[in-house]
């Protein structure tokens, strides 16, 4: 086990909120660590925990770690250095949205041969109460395991019911994280854990208003953007009920739909062949792009843990009209960067797009507010907090033996 030393001190209660002056760890290693990170959603699957996982194994491997993500084989996966599939990862409805799980023949047997022979200082599961892989890795790992909490819900019956399962299982981790005090409200109704709350970061240097426009931004007229999964709790049917009725109030929009899924027709659907509505399927590298160059961004979504999406529009500097939510609370407020309306609100949605189209000065001046906030929340000071952890748990495991 390596022996660490600390430039500053323990990261194991901080809660690490936007504030320029929050003091951060900076962990010196005698030797690169050895870094497993086990999850579900890993690319070509689009969303949190992916961006997540990707963001702080690239930072960890800056800092000289040795950091492999273990995940499952899906459609359109390419091999990619230290990237381990086992298994098949199947798509099954959970928590009002699209989940995944792993399924295979001895799946616990390959877990175990590939954590041996890894050799891993740390082993790091995302969604770690989610079968199978996460839960696999906490049981089979011969090293300490910190997981990390993505997820807000309102209810589980799965966690009513298997309470004290799950609980040992999260006795097991060395340290529980949550990326937001939303997961921590949804969690506590079941368990009992020191939460370290470290929130989902964002690349300021990718996500930035510089950045080439897209070919399917409209010079025009003003875009509003909606970006995300085609899920029914992100709210697109609610948005483009909204767009209708500013379209209504003879206000001239473009609605950009970035997103896919296998609701897709019945989003099509619902949009009625309006010329004013696009839609453009997935992107990645053009993200920033779609933000930048879009007036607005909307986000009506109904249940979210934390506003990733959010972050990058700020980051752009497009200001925000999202759901007043639990999970978008923590990381934006009324007026300051965003206009936060009641969930599935067509009215109120609409009204506030209105109002942002009418106002450039309000646009602006929110778009500046969200650019500096979201910089408080690049990946160097989370993956600087989360190795602090590590060095924590691995001190006290240190100490143990």
């Amino acid at each position: 086990m390596p022996r660490l030393t600390r430039k500053t001190g323990l990261a194991r209660n901080l809660h690490l909120t936007p504030e320029p002056s929050l003091p951060m760890a900076h962990v010196q290693h005698e030797r690169p660590l050895r870094i497993a990170l086990v999850t579900e959603y890993y690319y070509p699957h689009l969303g949190g925990v992916c961006e997540h996982v990707h963001f702080f194994a690239r930072e960890a491997r800056r800092y000289g770690h040795q950091v492999d993500i273990i995940t499952s084989h899906m459609p359109g996966a390419r091999p990619e250095p230290h990237v381990i599939r086992i298994g098949t990862s199947q798509s099954v409805y959970a928590n009002g949205s699209q989940a995944r799980v792993t399924i295979g023949v001895g799946l616990r047997r390959q877990l175990r041969r590939v954590l041996k022979q890894g050799r891993y200082d740390i082993v790091h599961v995302h969604s770690p109460l989610s079968p199978v892989l996460p839960m696999l890795a906490i049981e089979e790992a011969e090293c300490p395991v910190v997981g990390t909490f993505h997820t807000y819900f309102d209810r589980s019956v799965g966690y009513t019911v298997g309470r004290r399962y799950f609980q040992h299982r999260l006795d097991l981790l060395k340290a529980a994280i949550a990326v937001s005090h939303s997961t921590t409200i949804a969690l506590n109704r079941y368990f009992e854990a020191n939460w370290t709350i470290v929130p989902n970061g964002i690349d300021t240097s990718v996500f930035h208003p510089d950045v080439p426009k897209p070919d399917t931004i409209r010079d025009d007229v003003p875009t509003i953007l909606f970006l995300g999964r085609f899920d029914p709790r992100n709210g697109l049917t609610t948005l483009i009920e909204s767009f209708q009725k500013v379209r209504g109030r003879n206000r001239k929009a473009q609605l950009v739909v970035v997103g896919d899924g296998p609701l897709r027709k019945h989003y099509y659907r619902a949009a009625g062949g309006d010329p004013d509505i696009r839609f453009v399927g997935s992107v990645l590298g053009e993200r920033p792009g779609y933000y930048a160059h879009s007036a607005i961004y909307a986000c009506p979504t109904t249940k979210a843990s934390f506003g990733i999406t959010l972050l990058e529009s700020m980051a752009c500097e497009t200001p925000v009209v999202c759901s007043d939510i639990l999970g978008f609370r923590d990381v934006v407020k009324h007026e300051r960067e965003a206009l936060m309306i009641p969930c599935g609100d067509t009215g109120a949605l609409a009204d506030s797009l209105v109002r942002l189209l009418d106002d450039e000065t309000l646009r602006l001046r929110l778009g500046k507010r969200g650019r500096f906030e979201a910089q408080q929340y690049s990946w160097e000071r989370v993956t600087e907090t989360v190795l602090d952890i590590y060095a924590a748990v691995l001190g006290r495991t240190t100490a143990q033996e």
